[in-house]
């Protein structure tokens, strides 16, 4: 279970790795036709429930209207020097919806911040401020603001939808269930407050709702790879593999996977062993990868349980994949990393030559690499060089984290050789600094046949 979990807070992200947000909103929410007209379409005053206009604000208005329709920069440098502290509240609103308009999301917020001030029960300016608050990444502000707006009247499908993308992205998913309810009983039609629902549920594990209703909007429009990468998510909850992968091959077929789909299909493949799959995914997934580095461990992970597993093929070409796709990308100390996996391959596989090829170069740019020096001590003992083994033995006794293993080995080594009392020796060194019981079993054992001999 722990391996799904794993797995599922990777695809949580809906594939969008770089999202500042957790859970993003459609790409296009904010500059839809349909929220353009609701929030930003309308400078007027809504004069029974808001501040007037004076009568010279009222005539330079008309002028400024004209100015917008073709120049919204210009019209804001003429409106910003018309406002002042004794100017009227919608002033410092039509400025901050002006901004608003030309993504200067922090002069617009500062904008609808005076006019709240001005006028504490501004409903329409506290909704905006909340939308730009919101469009900041600004959340518990931007709900403040919001929650302040509703009071004063302004409850809509927006309002509460942007309430359960704030709530989600904090965390808060039985406040964002909510929200997201009452934000589609006023827009019902809306797939940005059904997809926030979904993962709402999913956060709250009732996989049941959230897996029907993800069928109901797969139902209602063409595939999207969205909701099938939500449907795997699902599975994956549900420990079913099997229809995780089937949903994840689905957006990737539609050419929608993302780094962060492809490889979690491709984790999905190594741990059912199906390594020429997981192959396949690593390297496109790869291909879909922007910051390689970030990839590193991943990787590594990945190119180790193949080891575990015995994969040498698989595992020497995703590690030959891993140093040739991320070779410009990650620092001296993590290629060295990779070139002792290679090592760790070229030995399981046999092919011995080549292993020590590798560690000898791991050694020239890395002297202290205990874990190499270890590798080609042990790749010489099978070749039965023992004289040029315990030369690396000893060498890597003084290396603090491997020096319990060369201890060891050699000690084993020696009773290869059947000098049983400098093997205890060794054996004794080796549990004076990592004891372990079997150790100590054997160095019993090892004792009593150097009384025998």
């Amino acid at each position: 279970m722990k391996y799904v979990k794993t797995m599922l807070s990777v695809l949580a992200l809906g594939g969008t790795i770089a999202s500042a947000q957790t859970y993003p909103l459609s790409e296009n929410f904010w500059t839809d036709e349909g929220f353009q007209n609701r929030v930003m379409g309308s400078y007027g005053v809504h004069s029974e429930l808001e501040p007037k206009l004076s009568e010279d604000e009222g005539q330079f208005f008309k002028t400024l209207m004209s100015i917008l329709e073709s120049d919204l920069s210009q019209g804001a440098t003429l409106l910003e020097e018309r406002i002042g502290p004794d100017s009227s509240a919608p002033m410092d609103f039509m400025l901050g919806t002006i901004r608003m308009q030309l993504g200067e999301m922090d002069r617009a917020i500062s904008a609808y911040e005076d006019a709240v001030r001005k006028f504490p029960n501004f409903m329409r300016a506290y909704k905006n401020l909340g939308i730009a608050y919101i469009q900041s990444d600004r959340l518990q502000e931007g709900i403040d603001a919001l929650v302040k707006g509703m009071e004063l009247g302004g409850a809509d499908g927006m309002s509460y939808g942007l309430l359960g993308y704030s709530y989600l992205n904090l965390g808060k998913f039985s406040s964002a269930l909510n929200a997201y309810n009452l934000a589609i009983a006023f827009q019902p039609d809306s797939k940005d407050w059904k997809l926030g629902k979904i993962r709402c549920l999913i956060e709250l594990e009732d996989y049941a709702t959230a897996s029907g209703l993800v069928t109901e909007l797969i139902g209602q429009e063409d595939a999207s790879h969205e909701l099938y990468l939500h449907q795997a998510n699902i599975a994956l909850a549900q420990e079913n593999l099997t229809e995780a992968i089937a949903n994840l091959e689905i957006a990737r077929r539609l050419n929608k996977g993302s780094e962060g789909s492809l490889f979690l299909l491709a984790d999905i493949y190594a741990n059912r062993g199906m390594y020429g799959l997981a192959l396949d995914a690593y390297e496109e997934a790869l291909g879909r990868t922007s910051n390689k580095a970030s990839r590193f461990s991943s990787l590594r992970r990945a190119i180790s349980s193949f080891i575990d597993n015995q994969a040498w093929d698989s595992a020497l070409e995703l590690n030959e994949l891993a140093l040739t796709e991320l070779a410009a990308a990650i620092d001296d100390e993590q290629k060295l990393v990779l070139l002792n996996l290679k090592a760790e391959v070229e030995l399981g596989s046999g092919n011995s030559d080549d292993a020590a090829a590798t560690l000898e170069e791991i050694i020239e740019a890395d002297p202290m690499n205990g874990r190499a020096i270890l590798l080609l001590a042990k790749h010489s003992w099978k070749k039965s060089d023992y004289e040029e083994a315990a030369f690396l033995f000893q060498r890597a006794e003084n290396i603090d984290e491997v020096a319990a293993q060369a201890f060891l080995q050699y000690g084993q080594m020696l009773v290869e050789q059947k000098d049983y009392a400098e093997a205890a020796k060794k054996l004794r060194q080796s549990l004076d600094m990592d004891y372990q019981a079997n150790v100590a079993d054997y160095l019993r054992a090892v004792e009593e046949a150097a009384q025998r001999s």
